[in-house]
């Protein structure tokens, strides 16, 4: 069996990473490819929801940033309950054929905590590529923690931006079904 491969889908805020991951998933769903993993939706300009891509729930994520409850990071207030619902889900993503993560960022590299446990769940390789996303100034600390493996490394700019999705379409159907290459309807 090949070794899974990881990409690592990074670039600056608000640039359309997650719109790229929802793409790249209705563009999968079109063909008999598995995808699982969790989506990071924002809902406002301190609000996230996640998405758990295997069961289509979709919850908040943050509490509203001038709250006390929570765990603060950056301009978020997580919500313990529920990362750690997202967290239990992350169980339910494996074994697939692509998994998707956005994003993993401070909480997971530096804190150890919301979905830092991804880290071992991509160690028992029961995915053929796994799609994280990550910010820039996390990128080498991701790549030091992440299991070694094959790793792409697309940086994400508005003159790419469009096209990411097809490209990323191409390298997960090839990695899935290296005999075949699916299509997508109505792409």
């Amino acid at each position: 069996m090949l070794e899974p491969r990881i990409v690592l889908l990074t670039g600056n805020r608000q640039i359309g990473k997650s719109t790229v991951c929802v793409s790249l998933v209705h563009m999968l769903r079109g063909t008999n490819v598995r995808v699982s993993g969790l989506i990071t939706l924002r809902t406002g300009p301190d609000d996230l929801t996640v998405q758990e891509l295997h069961s289509g729930d979709t919850y908040p994520l943050t509490f509203p940033l001038n709250s006390n409850a929570g765990l603060l990071v950056g301009h978020f207030r997580f919500s313990p309950e529920a990362l750690a619902r997202s967290d239990h889900a992350l169980d339910a993503c494996f074994p697939t054929q692509v998994f998707i993560l956005d994003e993993i960022g401070p909480m997971e590299l530096v804190y150890g905590q919301g979905w830092a446990r991804v880290i071992t769940l991509l160690r028992r390789h029961s995915y053929r590529i796994a799609l994280i996303v990550v910010r820039p100034e996390l990128l080498v600390q991701a790549i030091r923690q992440l299991p070694l493996t094959y790793y792409t490394v697309i940086h994400l700019t508005p003159e790419i931006r469009d096209s990411v999705p097809a490209s990323l379409f191409t390298i997960a159907t090839n990695v899935c079904f290296p005999e075949e290459h699916p299509t997508v309807e109505d792409q």
